[in-house]
């Protein structure tokens, strides 16, 4: 395997081991069972779990016996999001690693430093034998980023400590959350009952888009290529009866879609059709200029063998045009902070069935169930089967934290700065762990990384670098 990056450091060649075994969501097992055999190898007491899981312990280094345990956190799977045009197979293939102005990337694909920053930050503490610590328990979930399914099945009894250091904050070292989102997920299904065509349609693919984290990323307004894409349907509408074949965009709940096509067919003169991608396209690229400036409009002639029928084609697009997506309120008193948001995610035609996916986040459970029932609604009058799954708890400030402090203390040690506080709208397992262990006290830390859950995504090295800095002095005292 090509070294990409310096294996002198520890959580840097833990890394690059990592991007070389699959660990996507779903698809921890090969990772868990590395995380395993690191913890025989280095003689250590572990426990794995059926889902993925695993908790490495180390007892406390000499002369910190008498000192409580001190529990790091972090989760083991990565977004699997890749550009069009990339062959990458996600259950298979070796993220191809480069590094260009001081960031590391994967080409054509996510890159994993959500979480796989944490995790390697724990191994190298537990292989690190010069390191004085307290008793340490090392926990990594799987399927965090699926709705913290792993984070919700650990049992409360495996844990003693009460000081707990969540590794998937980001902020370089000198950042700690300090509340985070809930969130949960709704899933719609309609039937369709396929018609022969055998005809020539159209292709209309909406593209070019940057994504992003449907929590961090949902206040820049992002296109949504969905949503772009149903309202070019719409546009046709106006011309004449259009009837889907088939209609496919986004991939994972907490990325914002960057593609979607659909497929048709009309009997609108193409013409028309041509003139209604021309107006549209340019309107939505003068609407997305300053967000997504690659975006592309295009449409195609294309071979269809069956089509729905045309109330179920006219269902679909009014649906994905109503369907709500985007920020629905901030908060007044932290700038830029979303207080509330949905992510119409996923649309997927197979198996004569179309799922939608939105995926809800806010700091009150009182806003998502007023999201929860105005999906409800829309669904229902839309005919569409329905479910929500992935009901995750939010993290509430805590005023009082012992841990925060000795963290400010540290940053100050380490880089002179003084610690920064920040609210977060994306989901962390801090509220599943809080929701557990309702003593526990937490904070969070981590490196920069940006574009996370896009191909886009990209590490800072020096904040690689930096933040284990951070964490091994505030490790040593507490």
């Amino acid at each position: 395997m090509k070294q990409v990056l310096d294996w002198s450091k520890a959580y840097q060649k833990y890394f690059e081991e990592m991007a070389g075994i699959p660990h996507g969501s779903y698809f921890e097992k090969q990772y868990s069972d590395y995380l395993v055999d690191f913890a025989r190898n280095h003689g250590l007491k572990y426990k794995q779990y059926d889902i993925g899981n695993v908790i490495i312990y180390k007892d406390a280094s000499e002369g910190y016996e008498d000192h409580p345990a001190v529990v790091l956190q972090a989760h083991m799977d990565m977004v699997c999001e890749k550009t069009p045009e990339s062959s990458h197979d996600f259950e298979k293939d070796p993220l191809d690693l480069y590094i260009e102005d001081g960031w590391l990337h994967a080409r054509g694909t996510t890159l994993g430093a959500d979480d796989g920053t944490g995790v390697c930050y724990m191994l190298a503490v537990l292989a690190d034998d010069s390191l004085p610590h307290p008793a340490l328990e090392c926990v990594f979930t799987a399927m965090e980023e699926i709705g913290l399914d792993g984070a919700l099945v650990l049992e409360p009894d495996d844990l003693k400590g009460r000081r707990y250091i969540n590794l998937d904050g980001g902020g370089g070292g000198v950042e700690t959350v300090t509340t985070a989102a809930g969130g949960l997920r709704w899933n719609g299904v309609m039937e369709v009952h396929g018609n022969a065509a055998g005809k020539t349609g159209y292709r209309l693919t909406v593209g070019g888009l940057e994504g992003g984290h449907s929590g961090g990323c949902i206040h820049l307004e992002k296109g949504n290529a969905i949503k772009l894409c149903a309202r070019v349907l719409r546009e046709f509408q106006k011309e004449g009866a259009i009837t889907l074949s088939a209609i496919d965009g986004g991939s994972k709940d907490n990325a914002i879609p960057r593609d979607c096509w659909a497929e048709f067919v009309t009997d609108i003169e193409e013409e028309k059709l041509e003139k209604a991608v021309s107006v549209l396209g340019a309107a939505l690229k003068e609407e997305l200029r300053c967000s997504d400036s690659g975006l592309t409009v295009v449409l195609e002639k294309a071979d269809v063998a069956v089509t729905w029928s045309q109330e179920e084609s006219d269902k679909m697009v009014e649906l994905l045009f109503l369907c709500p997506t985007g920020m629905r309120h901030k908060n007044m008193n932290i700038k830029d902070h979303t207080v509330a948001s949905e992510n119409l995610a996923v649309v997927k035609t197979a198996g004569g069935k179309v799922k939608v996916s939105v995926s809800m986040r806010s700091a009150f459970e009182s806003y998502i169930e007023e999201m929860e029932q105005e999906l409800e609604i829309l669904g229902r009058l839309y005919g569409l089967c329905q479910e929500t799954a992935g009901r995750y708890p939010a993290w509430g400030y805590q005023e009082k934290s012992p841990l925060r402090e000795a963290m400010r203390e540290a940053v100050k040690r380490c880089t002179g700065k003084e610690l920064v506080e920040k609210a977060v709208h994306g989901g962390l397992e801090c509220g599943v762990a809080k929701n557990k262990w309702p003593d526990m006290d937490i904070i969070t830390m981590g490196p920069t990384a940006e574009a996370v859950h896009s191909p886009d995504e990209r590490l800072n090295l020096k904040s690689f670098d930096d933040c284990y800095e951070v964490l091994c002095d505030l490790i040593k005292h507490l």
